[in-house]
């Protein structure tokens, strides 16, 4: 199968519509099963044409028949210009042969996604696609027609339902969801502590050097001693009792 990137690659007309951070997965063409009525009918036509012409001598019905042919040749144009392209954003159908059009769907917008095929199409080797999209009236909903349905619907269903990963590559390894080892308590060097925040009028605090004083520790800083509230005012004792209730001070009797 095709590379699709080099699909897009070699069309001018497919290369305006595809973005250049965008990973091209599917880029095809509608099967070829779509020219068997108009070829058909152009053939059936033909023999009907030249059989009455040469028994009737009516020439003019090759004109009919050059109608038909018009009708096969419009149909083959339809045909070479109208492409199916699906990248990892989003799903782009481009046609027109006077008026150029492009459908498209975001593949965040894809809730859904069905997959039929036709007596027909499994004959053929032809599918269907239908998409669904959490909103309404989208621009691109159905795709007939598509060739190699089977290894198409795979890709599809790996970039709709499985982002980041790229459909023929080697998935994409996810963390195994393990921390790193925690450090062992002594096992490395000691973390630093804060410098303790010198409070002027406590013993320890020196006012000259504006560091505070005390014994060294093990890890060979200077540990604060214990500070001790002295030097307060004393509060005065309370009234004296009798037993009856608090003593009324001397000053209001």
């Amino acid at each position: 199968m095709t590379d699709p990137r080099n699909t897009v690659a070699a069309h001018a007309h497919l290369r305006r519509y595809v973005l250049a951070n965008e990973t091209v997965v599917v880029a095809t063409r509608r099967h070829w099963a779509r020219l068997l009525e108009p070829a058909a009918t152009t053939l059936i036509a033909f023999l009907l044409v030249g059989t009455v012409a040469y028994s009737s001598g009516l020439r003019w019905l090759w004109v009919a028949w050059l109608l038909v042919l018009g009708r096969l040749v419009w149909r083959w144009l339809h045909w070479y210009n109208e492409w199916f392209v699906a990248t990892d954003k989003r799903l782009i159908l481009a046609f027109g042969i006077v008026i150029h059009k492009v459908a498209m769907m975001p593949l965040m917008k894809v809730t859904d996604m069905g997959y039929s095929r036709t007596p027909m199409g499994q004959v053929f080797g032809y599918g269907r696609f239908v998409m669904e999209s959490a909103g309404q009236d989208q621009a691109l909903r159905q795709v007939d027609w598509v060739p190699q349905p089977d290894d198409t619907y795979r890709k599809l269903c790996a970039t709709i339902f499985l982002p980041g990963q790229i459909p023929g590559r080697a998935p994409v390894q996810q963390p195994s969801g393990r921390r790193p080892p925690a450090l062992v308590p002594g096992s490395g060097e000691p973390r630093p502590t804060t410098q303790p925040i010198p409070v002027p009028g406590r013993p320890d605090h020196d006012a000259t050097a504006g560091q505070p004083t005390g014994h060294a520790t093990t890890t060979g800083r200077v540990a604060p001693p214990p500070w001790t509230p002295t030097g307060r005012t004393e509060y005065p004792a309370p009234p004296p009792s009798d037993g009856a209730g608090p003593t009324v001070p001397r000053p209001f009797l």
